[in-house]
Order: structure tokens, then sequence, then C-alpha cells
């Protein structure tokens, strides 16, 4: 008998190498995803701390805590999209903290840092600006510099 075609051994063989093909591709199409979220979230975290530094640049007085949610809603950043939850949205706080009091030296101006956390699905970080140092524990402001 002369039959064309492909004996099962053969179809095995293909579908054992497609399979680890496929395994590879796929850990390295989830790493990547993985990484592009991260990516993503960073550069949210820094785009936070840019719209809180101009509100309260704009809200001169205003040393209140602010909500990610109320600079979305007075237009200071675009929105706050979860990297991770396709339809969710993330959330976090800013707290602005006395860095150095320059007022015994007759300067006027006295320095800020920025307490920024953001809480996505997967992640929540805090980090201070300028100079994204790890937050004090418990997110509060450190103490004033003279």
């Amino acid at each position: 008998m002369n039959r064309k075609g492909f004996t099962m051994v053969e179809l095995l063989g293909a579908i054992v190498i497609l399979s680890i093909l496929m395994t590879i591709g796929m850990n390295t199409y989830f790493r990547q995803r993985e990484k592009s979220s991260r990516k993503a979230y960073d550069m949210m975290h820094e785009g936070v701390y840019s719209a809180a530094e101009e509100y309260y640049m704009d809200s001169v007085g205003d040393n209140s805590d602010v909500s990610v949610d109320k600079l979305v809603e007075l237009d200071y950043l675009d929105g706050a999209a979860d990297p991770w939850n396709k339809g969710g949205k993330c959330t976090g706080t800013v707290k602005k903290c006395l860095r150095n009091s320059n007022k015994k030296s007759g300067d006027k101006i006295d320095l800020y840092e920025y307490v920024v956390t953001l809480k996505c699905s997967k992640v929540t970080k805090c980090l201070m600006y300028p100079g994204k140092n790890p937050c004090p524990a418990g997110n509060v402001c450190p103490p004033v510099n003279s």
C-alpha cells in the first residue's frame, strides 16, 4: 500500500514542537505586557506629581491633601486608568510637605516635597517628589529642615 500523508508519530512531533514554541512565545508576551503596565504605572505616578504641583501653584495657601479624583475633576490630570484592569481606575492622594523653611534667613520662599501615594489593582506605591525617594513610614511628611 502506498498511502500519502503523515504518520501519527510525525503529527505528534509537530504538535509537541508547536506547543513548546507557543509556551515560549506566551511567556515572553506576558512578561512584556507586565513590563509595559509597570512603565505606564510609573509614568502615571509622575503625572500625578506634576498635576498636584500645578494644582498647589494655582491654589496658593491650600496645603491640604488632594486626591487623584479631584485632580482629574479639576482637569489637572487626564485620567487615572488602571494599567492592569481594563476599565478600572487608580486612586491615591498627594500630601504637600514643607521641606525647608527659609523664613529665618529672610527668604520668602519655602521649599516643598510631595508625598504621592497611588493605588492600582496590582500595585500601591508611595514616593516623595522631587527625587522619587521612598516615603517615610506611614506615608507622613518628614520633619522640616530649618
